[in-house]
């Protein structure tokens, strides 16, 4: 549907992306630090490279292979945690 209207903007509840995360919000949790296959999240950060690195060696050839098609996608560490599909309760 594509509609040729103004749409009011709304206030955002929360001050950054990071507003909404537990651990970095309030020190909790840690959920998705735990989930990581190969330790790229860390109570520092997450280890772009790194993830990238599993990524392209082991779940692009396994979705080619087992699938058939180029893609790739581990979402582990968004999977089984408090705000997979929610905000979490604080």
């Amino acid at each position: 549907v594509v509609a040729k209207m103004p749409v009011p903007s709304i206030d955002r509840p929360y001050e950054n992306h990071y507003a909404y995360c537990l651990f970095l919000s309030q020190g909790t949790c840690g959920r998705c630090i735990e989930r990581c296959p190969v330790n790229a999240i860390s109570k520092k950060g997450h280890d772009k490279k790194k993830c990238r690195e599993y990524l392209m060696t082991h779940t692009l050839p396994y979705v080619k292979q087992k699938f058939g098609f180029e893609g790739y996608g581990c979402g582990l560490c968004q999977t089984d945690v408090p705000c997979e599909s929610a905000i979490p309760l604080r």
